[in-house]
């Protein structure tokens, strides 16, 4: 349900940025995936042409649970410094990573360093819309865990005389317990902060810091909250709309090195 929600937002998005990276001529060439989760993303920028590299924190990093089931081959890598030689790559994605790192001003001067003469870097980062959506809908998505353990819990103690709570059960309510406040998204701040942190004004601001000048902004024009509530029942289609309405829940940049920087 909410995995499967999460698999089919990031293919839609995926798909759309690959239309966008083609207008700007950057339609093919070698392409790095920084954040590259499962690989989800990275293989369908593969099935489109590009020549991809994919990296992502190792599993004994704990932080990054997709480490445990990638379905492409990604390189670890330590957060700040790319694995890979000077000009390497013509373009660089990511997608709701960038708030994650720690050492982001290091990451930034390491991609500069791995991109090609000429080379683009697409970014979509979370926005205030997602962090307040994700509020609104925090509590109602801990209900639904409840009730999804309170199920599995009754199913298991009907098909067994086995009394203890499954792996599955104790995971819910674990889950449960350990996030009655809602907790922060990114690498720093709270659940509050975060909806200044992810303001357009705020990654504007970081751009321009770090050398960066925008060549492209918009927003993704999805919608989904962080628990993916209703997950697959709402269809792709009417997060589409609701995105339309309520103008997405990531912004998407496109960004070159400034000359100089």
């Amino acid at each position: 349900m909410a995995a499967e929600a999460f698999r089919g937002l990031r293919l839609a998005e995926v798909e759309d940025n690959i239309a966008l990276l083609r207008r700007f001529g950057a339609g093919k060439g070698k392409l790095l995936e920084i954040g590259a989760g499962r690989g989800w993303q990275a293989k369908a920028l593969a099935d489109a042409g590009y020549k991809v590299e994919a990296i992502d924190l190792p599993l004994d990093s704990g932080i990054s649970g997709h480490a445990a089931a990638r379905e492409w081959p990604i390189r670890d890598y330590d957060g700040a410094h790319i694995p890979f030689p000077d000009r390497t790559f013509d373009v660089i994605y990511s997608s709701n990573v960038l708030e994650h790192v720690e050492q982001l001003d290091s990451l930034s001067a390491d991609t500069k360093r791995v991109l090609k003469r000429g080379g683009i870097a697409l970014h979509l980062v979370p926005n205030p819309q997602w962090r307040l959506l994700s509020l609104l809908t925090y509590y109602p998505g801990q209900a639904v865990d409840f009730l999804r353990w309170r199920r599995r819990k009754r199913a298991s103690t009907e098909g067994s005389t086995q009394l203890s709570p499954t792996p599955a059960s104790r995971g819910l309510l674990g889950k449960a317990v350990r996030r009655l406040v809602p907790p922060t998204h990114g690498a720093e701040g709270n659940a509050l902060t975060e909806i200044a942190r992810f303001s357009k004004a705020r990654w504007d601001a970081f751009f321009e810091r770090t050398g960066w000048d925008v060549l492209y902004y918009s927003n993704n024009g999805l919608a989904a909250s962080g628990d993916y509530l209703l997950g697959t029942a709402m269809s792709m289609e009417t997060r589409r709309q609701i995105g339309r309405i309520m103008g997405g829940i990531a912004h998407v940049y496109i960004v070159r090195p400034r000359r100089g920087a």
